[in-house]
């Protein structure tokens, strides 16, 4: 509950009230989406002291519409949206390049404007450091495209750089008891909670054209850049270190399985994991943001994993 008064106290402090997103947004070029964005949301609300890192709100995420999570397809949340897990994280401008050879479709093929938000999903002064990202690929015309991944649901450890390990749209079930209240909260809305889609993210380009024959992979995997060494000592704020690094910096390579390749193989093993290869690299285009608008208004969907 102490979190929630705080983070209302901080709803109350910001200086910047913002209107609804203009009525003819969803139709602008990716391009203009992610500058107003970036330009007259995030930017002006940035933070002039970071707020401290906040505990899980297991009760705020029980009442959360955790449907909206799923179905709402916007870059904006609803007013009164309130993060009870990653609840503070920083921002920064991407683009997504893809290989040469990747066989994926849609945005998947390249997409030159978008968002990346990594977080830590608690205060990590008594647990586990624990990194999460989340990643938004803007779209002419359309709204865009969104997906989550995560270290682990138990983390890292004692080790506080947040890009020491690679993340991924699935990881596997953990029977512990925060893990297991978590995923029967999600339970409620998708019947795979440590498991995320990514289908949509192959049905449309950049350019807003739909894809006939939309070609995804089932699991993504993104590898930190190995020249970004951030020290793993406690005691620093991961904020900080992101802060640090310059645009144009190679932040993931990212790796998929081509499923004509695969067939019915299950992920999340070795031998699937070893079968993937680089479809792309996410390269950043600013610098790292802390905001009032990044913690609190920028939107993330997530997909709901479909069996098939």
């Amino acid at each position: 509950m102490s979190g929630l008064l705080e983070r209302m106290q901080q709803y109350l402090q910001n200086p910047v009230q913002f209107d609804p997103l203009p009525s003819d947004y969803q139709s602008w070029s990716a391009q203009k989406k992610q500058e107003f964005l970036w330009q007259e949301r995030i930017l002006p609300s940035q933070y002039s002291s970071l707020p401290p890192l906040e505990k899980i709100d297991i009760p705020g995420l029980f009442f959360t519409a955790l449907s909206k999570k799923m179905d709402l397809q916007a870059d904006e949340a609803p007013k009164n949206w309130k993060k009870a897990i990653h609840a503070h994280g920083a921002v920064a401008k991407v683009k997504f390049v893809a290989a040469s050879g990747n066989p994926f479709t849609g945005v998947f093929s390249g997409a030159d404007y978008g968002l990346i938000r990594l977080s830590v999903t608690r205060d990590p002064s008594d647990r586990p450091f624990a990194p999460g990202l989340a990643l938004k690929l803007f779209v002419d015309r359309k709204h865009s495209e969104n997906f989550s991944a995560l270290v682990s649901l138990t983390g890292q450890g004692d080790n506080h750089n947040i890009l020491a390990n690679e993340f991924s749209t699935i990881v596997p079930v953990v029977n512990e008891i925060g893990p297991r209240l978590i995923n029967l909260i999600f339970r409620r809305v998708t019947r795979y909670p440590t498991k995320l889609y990514v289908r949509d993210l192959a049905e449309v380009d950049r350019f807003g054209q739909t894809v006939a024959q939309p070609i995804y992979p089932r699991e993504l995997f993104l590898v930190p850049n190995p020249a970004i060494a951030f020290p793993k000592e406690s005691g620093r704020d991961f904020r900080n270190d992101l802060a640090t690094l310059a645009p144009d910096t190679l932040l993931f390579t990212v790796h998929a399985v081509d499923p004509r390749e695969v067939g019915d193989s299950e992920g999340n093993s070795d031998e699937y994991r070893n079968k993937a290869k680089p479809i792309g690299e996410l390269l950043s285009t600013s610098k790292f943001v802390s905001s009032f608008y990044g913690d609190y208004r920028l939107f993330f969907r997530h997909q709901r994993f479909k069996d098939e």
